[in-house]
């Protein structure tokens, strides 16, 4: 991170998985969360390497040639030869553009699939609805030209006993 989430001065915050209750609990499931802070103050507990490091990642350029180590210049030489390489800088735009095409697309087969659902999930309870409120029409002109009681209506009808009781409500 360019800035110190925990504003504590540390390059490194290390967090493993144990209970805030009984810190003495752990899971041991080896699980652990590393924040790196490129404006961190203690240079005593890491390498100066490091330090060289999280300048060059923050100002994208080395400032300490004395704390460099193979590794670091490795890694300085090739950012430096793909800045310098037009065609690589390029290349590395056009597969930008073609991940951000490819999720945007995906986003939108997501949207489209979530519409088509949901109009699917609109049109069962819609026709749900309208099923609920032919059987009540039925039922209660059963009651008011045959004469017979909800139940009795309910059976000429042939609907199950186990739903009596939500027609019930509804008459």
């Amino acid at each position: 991170m360019p800035f110190d989430l925990f504003g504590l001065g540390k390059y490194v915050y290390t967090f493993e998985e144990v209970c805030r209750e009984y810190p003495e609990l752990s899971l041991n499931d080896g699980a652990k969360r590393i924040f790196i802070n490129t404006h961190g103050k203690n240079k005593e507990d890491v390498s100066p390497e490091f330090v060289a490091l999280m300048k060059f990642i923050e100002y994208n350029k080395s400032e300490d040639k004395i704390n460099s180590s193979p590794n670091l210049d490795m890694i300085m030489n090739r950012v430096s030869q793909v800045k310098a390489n037009e065609e690589v800088g390029v290349k590395y735009m056009q597969r930008w553009e073609e991940e951000a095409i490819i999720r945007h697309e995906e986003r939108e087969a997501g949207r489209e699939e979530g519409r088509e659902e949901g109009l699917e999930k609109g049109r069962e309870e819609g026709l749900e609805e309208g099923r609920e409120k032919t059987t009540i029409f039925n039922i209660r002109n059963l009651m008011r030209n045959m004469k017979l009681t909800a139940e009795q209506a309910m059976e000429a009808l042939g609907i199950d006993k186990s739903e009596f009781s939500k027609y019930m409500t509804m008459l």
